[in-house]
């Protein structure tokens, strides 16, 4: 018993001490977030195929394409429609956000304390719906899992939120680089994308996240990349003005993404306003679709891959076609059903449709670019490959990310000028109509800022005791209207707090509120104070912090703002002035932008 004691005490000891050390403590956190996390990819990964197992006996959609009978594309997609609608209204019955946009919503509006609820919707309700046929992706929900693991051990731990932001990157990193084998685009990701944050106190956690969670990853499936992608050579240096061209289209092509999702969500609201009929309404759509392009169901990497490996079939409902024209309905149909899925209530990311769109459009631009000038281009495989990154930068607002994705995928370093130029292009053209990504347009829908919730963490790590306030002269309330004028005048102060004969605050006065006495001097003893201090005070507690008083700021037209006790709002500690909390968020806004540098 004694030994016991002694060993409880030393690890009391040694846990008090490694919280003291912010960066081990958060080094340790991310060692096991970024295994959980790791796991928990494998797990939806495996969930998913389990699923397409049940309704078509493979492992995937594409390896039941010759096989599967015509009822399947209708009953599966229409029965977990109806099942993942269930589940989304049992535990989020308000219609909360999902997948990446409901994490950065819980960041903007909650302080990084993701809801617990959203597990059931992105484990199984996005497998199901994968699994199921559905055309969306499982790197979102991946990376909302990843998220969700982090928020719950932070907020068990009662970590800041601040420290939460960290966490939740580390369990974003972990997602993205376990769902593709590379750690160092799921690391640039989180930075990017999640956290929009490159401090070095950031970085460290996030790296060894996503080192751990591809090692996870890689223990139960090999060290593969996603795809397998071709060797990668450019031809001529006139292929980077075709590359251009391309990105252009590739942000075209993402603009149209994103614009489409809020109208649709909108009309098939009004149209089928039942949350539970909704997805299943939509599943027997993508299904009678499927029946006549089976490459559009589920998440399709298969297809992306042999349009990177040249190896498409381009028969269009038994009847051999011409490729240009397969390529051009798939490109279509792969759009259509996936703002379909998206927007009618499906769960699941996007990630995967959008490389699946890349691939199109880049084996359609490379087959008509190779076809016109065989001397000076390479085959259509290759701009599939670069098309799939500069879509996907594009609709994510994400280059560096894409980038790198690609090129750890490829482990090729002349892929990156073509690569550099189309996802650049394919970004700014995507961002010259809307900064809004397919992550946060459900965010602006909702009028949620997800740039402002790095500022708000900021602000917020702030309090109020921190910010520079000056003492606040007083008079009684019983102070005739002469003395409270000498009060003012002499303290230079620009206000004098009235008081009760307990101390506590009657009212402020401020020049404002004793212009209108200073005509009569018969009046000074006459009018007490009590009669002309302003009752109307806008207040702000010692234990409030920097964003709750620029909130009330930017509500209120006054310079002053009186600090009060936490436990009694009548008793006056101080007073704030507008310039100095501004200055204390521009020293703020300075620092951190040095936090960055170094």
């Amino acid at each position: 018993m004694i030994i016991w004691n002694i060993l409880r005490d030393r690890k009391s000891v040694l846990i008090a001490w490694t919280r003291q050390q912010d960066t081990v403590f958060m080094v340790l956190l991310a060692v096991v977030i970024g295994i959980l996390s790791g796991y928990a990819a494998l797990l939806l990964r495996f969930a998913i195929e389990w699923v397409s197992l049940f309704w078509t006996g493979e492992r995937t959609w594409e390896d039941a394409i010759t096989t599967l009978p015509w009822y399947i594309y209708l009953l599966a997609p229409t029965i977990t429609g109806l099942i993942v609608a269930w589940i989304s209204i049992r535990f989020l019955p308000e219609g909360e956000l999902r997948d990446v946009a409901g994490v950065l919503a819980d960041m903007v509006e909650r302080r990084g304390r993701v809801r617990s609820r959203l597990l059931a919707t992105e484990l199984a309700g996005s497998a199901l719906a994968m699994g199921g046929g559905a055309s969306l992706g499982r790197e979102g929900p991946t990376v909302a899992l990843g998220a969700l693991i982090a928020s719950e051990i932070g907020q068990r731990l009662d970590m800041s939120e601040q420290q939460l932001r960290i966490l939740i990157g580390c369990g974003a990193a972990a997602g993205i680089a376990a769902s593709f084998n590379t750690p160092i685009a799921g690391a640039l990701f989180a930075l990017e994308v999640v956290l929009a944050d490159y401090a070095i106190a950031t970085f460290s956690p996030i790296v060894i996240a996503s080192v751990l969670a591809t090692v996870i990853a890689r223990s139960e499936v090999g060290n593969f990349p996603a795809f397998t992608v071709p060797e990668y050579h450019l031809i001529s240096t006139w292929e980077i003005p075709a590359y251009i061209l391309m990105g252009a289209i590739c942000g075209l092509v993402a603009t149209v993404l994103i614009k489409s999702m809020t109208p649709t969500r909108i009309f098939l609201t009004r149209l089928i306003p039942n949350r539970l009929i909704r997805p299943a309404v939509v599943g027997f759509v993508v299904g009678l679709m499927g029946l006549m392009l089976p490459q559009i169901m589920s998440i399709g990497y298969g297809t992306v891959e042999s349009m990177m490996l040249e190896h498409v079939d381009p028969h269009l409902m038994g009847y051999l076609v011409p490729l240009v024209l397969f390529l051009a309905v798939l490109l279509i149909g792969k759009l259509v059903a996936t703002i379909l899925c998206a927007a009618g209530g499906f769960p699941g990311g996007l990630f995967g449709p959008v490389l699946f769109l890349g691939a199109v459009v880049g084996a359609l631009f490379g087959g008509v670019a190779h076809a016109y000038s065989p001397s000076y281009s390479e085959s259509s495989g290759a701009y599939a490959l670069v098309a799939c990154g500069a879509l996907t930068a594009a609709a994510l607002q994400a280059p560096l990310t894409v980038m790198l994705i690609v090129f750890e995928m490829t482990a090729d370093y002349h892929i990156m000028l073509p690569l550099m130029a189309a996802c650049s292009v394919a970004t700014l053209v995507t961002r010259s109509f809307g900064r809004e990504s397919l992550f946060t347009e459900a965010l602006e829908e909702r009028g949620i800022d997800s740039n402002w919730s790095l500022e708000q963490s900021w602000m917020r790590s702030v309090p109020v005791s921190r910010i520079p306030w000056r003492s606040v002269p007083r008079v009684s309330g019983h102070a005739r209207l002469g003395e409270l004028k000498q009060v003012y005048t002499g303290s230079g102060k620009g206000c004098v707090q009235v008081v009760d004969d307990e101390g506590l605050m009657i009212g402020i006065v401020t020049f404002s509120d004793l212009q209108n006495w200073l005509i009569d001097p018969a009046l000074d003893e006459v009018i007490v104070a009590a009669e002309v201090a302003n009752r109307h005070v806008a207040v702000i507690s010692e234990t409030d912090s920097l964003l709750d008083a620029i909130l009330i700021l930017d509500r209120e037209t006054f310079e002053q703002m009186p600090v009060v006790a936490a436990d009694n709002p009548r008793k006056v500690l101080g007073i704030l002035s507008r310039n100095t909390i501004f200055s204390t968020y521009h020293k703020l806004i300075v620092k951190h932008g040095e936090r960055e540098r170094g």
